[in-house]
């Protein structure tokens, strides 16, 4: 039982973002009047096959993924006045593209499941307490987490601002969230001095009241870790999911990302770190090496949920979309460095990221299968023959007047398949070696 859960999943979303990308081309073709013949659920013998409109759908026998035949497509089939052949070139290129546009629909469609089921709450985090403040009276500390003011809660740094200037020297009540404890401190702001880098003492926040602290919004991102990546550093050091990071070179961890302040995107971290970590009830500790980046940590951490009215919803979601896809692009450069490559996941690895998922909760594996169907679309735009990227050159070198024989195009795109065959293989073979070590 343990693994059905796991194995269906995989089956799912694998054949979901598959079956998307296939359906986007069909919609397309017909959109454009060119018949499609066939169009199937899953690879290999059909086992139950019907006729509509013109199409024979399929249910095979290998569940995962799909295919469809929109007729002209191949070098050796016969005109007719509708094939894909004699379609204009921006029609070509449509039907070529649509494909992907099915996985960025369905992207943007999950990632607004994402959001009505929450958002990672986010919260105040005190970055620094400044010495002889009222915070620093009062007990604050660096990691702590402001909740509320005056019985208030506390979203943003404006709100809190807001709360320190409205309290006009009178005193305020501030809920904290350290490590676990929820705590109540007492603070009145005030003007006050402080000693500056130059050691000169000087009125600090230009004599304004303030309660003392440095502060940054943060999301609440649990030391709990959700999914490791394959062949990633914290792979390679035995990290695993559902281990709850306790403390980084006998620093304590109250957030899951303070890890992250402890790498860097480039240079990665200058020393190796000791990792505390608690798995069950038993306490260990793992070492990273020195250089790792926040991209080859490879570590995905629980965040606390909260829901948000329609409308920040909507806006979020939005932003939400942006972001990923910026990130995906900005991750094909890291492809030309040997850490991008050690990260790339074949069929193996990704069903051991989708089982991990899994396991996490109905959140993580919609917002892994987002990132699946979100990068299964941009990667077949990438200008390789055998890709829908490579098939819409194609195109628009005869747009151009380059006129390329079927054969020697269909000879390219078997060329580039057989590339893409042996990458896979290369990388589930390196894959499968991770997860047994």
């Amino acid at each position: 039982m343990d693994y059905l859960l796991p194995t269906i999943a995989i089956l799912a979303v694998l054949a979901l973002v598959i079956i998307i990308h296939e359906a986007g081309h069909m919609a397309a073709a017909k959109l454009c009047g060119v018949p499609v013949s066939d169009f199937s659920v899953g690879f290999g013998p059909s086992l139950v096959s019907w006729m509509w409109r013109g199409t024979r759908y399929h249910i095979s026998a290998f569940p995962v993924g799909g295919y469809v035949k929109v007729v002209g497509m191949e070098p050796d089939e016969p005109l007719t006045p509708n094939s894909f052949k004699v379609r204009p070139w921006w029609q070509k290129a449509l039907i070529l593209a649509a494909g992907s546009l099915g996985n960025f629909i369905l992207a943007v469609a999950l990632i607004f499941v994402l959001a009505f089921i929450g958002f990672p709450r986010q919260a105040v985090l005190v970055q620094a307490v400044i010495p002889g403040g009222p915070a620093a009276e009062a007990g604050f500390e660096p990691g702590d987490v402001v909740s509320a003011v005056n019985g208030r809660r506390v979203k943003d740094q404006f709100s809190l601002r807001r709360a320190i200037l409205s309290a006009q020297g009178r005193e305020m009540t501030i809920v904290l969230e350290r490590r676990g404890a929820t705590l109540e401190k007492r603070v009145t702001p005030r003007s006050f001095d402080y000693v500056d880098e130059q050691g000169k003492t000087v009125p600090y926040n230009e004599g304004r009241p303030s309660i003392g602290v440095l502060h940054a919004i943060v999301a609440m991102v649990l030391p709990r870790v959700q999914i490791v990546m394959p062949n990633s550093e914290a792979a390679k050091a035995g990290i695993k999911p559902g281990d709850v990071i306790v403390a980084v070179n006998d620093y304590p961890l109250r957030l899951g990302s303070d890890l992250y302040y402890l790498v860097r995107w480039d240079e990665g971290a200058p020393e190796p770190l000791n990792v505390q970590l608690r798995r069950g009830d038993a306490l260990m500790t793992v070492r990273i090496a020195s250089g790792t980046t926040i991209s080859s940590l490879g570590i995905l951490f629980a965040t606390e949920l909260e829901r948000l009215p329609f409308f920040q919803t909507v806006v979020r979601a939005l932003q939400a979309v942006y972001a990923t896809t910026l990130a995906f692009i900005q991750g094909l450069g890291q492809l030309a460095t040997k850490e991008g490559l050690e990260l790339v996941s074949g069929p193996v690895g990704i069903g051991a990221i989708i089982a991990q998922s899994a396991r996490s909760g109905i959140y993580t594996l919609i917002q892994i299968a987002m990132v699946i169907t979100l990068n299964l679309g941009l990667i077949n735009l990438l200008p390789i023959p055998a890709l829908d990227g490579g098939r819409i050159v194609f195109v628009a070198l005869g747009l151009v007047g380059i006129r390329i024989s079927e054969q020697k195009e269909a000879l390219a795109h078997t060329v580039g398949l057989v590339f893409l065959l042996s990458l896979i293989v290369l990388i589930t073979f390196r894959d499968l070696l991770g997860i047994l070590r």
